[in-house]
């Protein structure tokens, strides 16, 4: 197994680094201020790679994500080992290349009383086992991380921010993070900014009770500003390290949280805020034919886009693609690549649940492609006729062949 996996690696490797000749139209060397605007933003998540050695990340992984024409890797694993963190950052560096660790922007709450009245409450009084934004141990987490890379990237420029995502895994899920909470730190935080005398008030009677005192409108905003002062405190806190760190958030175009807080604080002009969308992962409809789809995730980035076009912040928007969601076949995958990036400021590429031997040569091979196209400027290559068969057709129709392309 491990020399057929060595062996795959040696030919993809050699096929990419002859392809990166092709990149006539990108001027060398890419600085980070160009990553989204002279030079379209291609990133690569990696949950393929990593696996094949136990989630480590290795040289090869850095070096085969460069020769494919992507300019930022993020291992999905290990953001809390900060020694990787550089190491992966010099493997960039040396690969021409920028690195971005992923984290979630959420943290396990323990069933336990110091976690009581400070986990995520939803309206209807429903708690989840993470720490509300409103807690002091969810921003003395985060902040904890976000200013080592900070600090990493004051000396290292190859790292050059950190990406979050705020989709809600924890059980009980009713909504991607974070909206209002009724949690007791910000109630009786608002409270006492009133002077309110609060009844004992059970979790799920508290929105209500709110509204009824006609006191809902201004706990919201209270709650936002609170959430605002934090991550402006933690932007002037990186700033003192590497005023050109970029935050890149997911799921855009955003939660209450991302747009009403973070979209005011943590993007600047050296410092656009980078969006990750995932409504464009794959088709729309598993039957929708290639250039209809393609087509359709245009139109969902422009609309999703009006977000932050319309909050009048600095931003750099990125359509998402997902290899194992309905429809993202390889050459799907690599024309979407074209079409988000002609659309938007670039594209990135969940990157997960492949056979790294029997399936990521044919996806790599597409997704090069792709950066190849966008790197010359051929950002309407989309439109090109399909070349590949389309199995995923005959496979859910139950026929041998579907004779047709799509």
């Amino acid at each position: 197994m491990c020399v057929l996996r060595n062996l795959v690696l040696t030919v993809l490797v050699v096929f990419f680094l002859l392809i990166r000749f092709a990149y006539a139209g990108e001027a060398q060397p890419v600085t980070p201020d160009m990553l989204g605007k002279s030079v379209k933003l291609r990133i690569v998540v990696d949950k393929v790679m990593q696996p094949t050695n136990d989630w480590v990340t290795e040289e090869w992984m850095v070096e085969t994500s460069a020769a494919a024409g992507f300019n930022v890797y993020s291992p999905r694993i290990k953001h809390d080992r900060l020694d990787e963190v550089k190491c992966v950052a010099r493997r960039c560096a040396t690969h021409g290349i920028f690195h971005m660790p992923w984290m979630r922007g959420s943290l396990p709450a323990p069933d336990e009383p110091a976690a009581d009245g400070k986990r995520v409450t939803w309206g209807n009084g429903a708690e989840q086992p993470l720490w509300s934004p409103n807690s002091d141990e969810f921003w003395e987490w985060l902040t904890r991380y976000v200013l080592a890379y900070a600090r990493i990237a004051s000396k290292d420029p190859h790292l050059v921010g950190v990406f979050l995502d705020f989709e809600n895994y924890a059980p009980g899920n009713q909504g991607n993070l974070y909206s209002i909470s009724y949690d007791d730190v910000i109630l009786k935080r608002f409270a006492e900014s009133r002077e309110l005398l609060l009844p004992d008030l059970p979790n799920g009677a508290r929105k209500q009770w709110l509204e009824e005192q006609r006191l809902h409108d201004d706990f919201e905003d209270f709650q936002i500003a609170f959430w605002r002062a934090k991550c402006r405190g933690l932007r002037a806190a990186v700033d003192e390290y590497a005023p050109g760190f970029r935050f890149c958030i997911y799921p855009a175009p955003g939660t209450p949280f991302m747009v009403q807080a973070i979209y005011q604080e943590w993007a600047t002009a050296s410092a656009p805020l980078i969006l990750g969308d995932p409504s464009t992962y794959g088709r729309p409809s598993r039957f929708m034919q290639q250039e209809e789809a393609l087509k359709a995730n245009r139109r969902k980035l422009l609309d999703n886009m009006r977000a932050p076009e319309e909050a009048g912040i600095a931003y750099l928007y990125a359509g998402g693609i997902d290899p194992i969601v309905r429809g993202a076949d390889p050459e799907f995958c690599g024309k979407n690549a074209v079409v988000l990036s002609e659309t938007g400021h670039g594209y990135w590429v969940f990157y997960e649940q492949l056979d790294y031997e029997k399936q990521h040569p044919e996806y790599w091979r597409w997704l090069t492609w792709a950066n190849e196209t966008i790197a010359a400027g051929r950002l309407d290559a989309w439109k090109e006729p399909r070349e590949s068969p389309v199995t995923w057709l005959s496979e859910s129709l139950g026929l041998a062949h579907a004779g047709e392309t799509g």
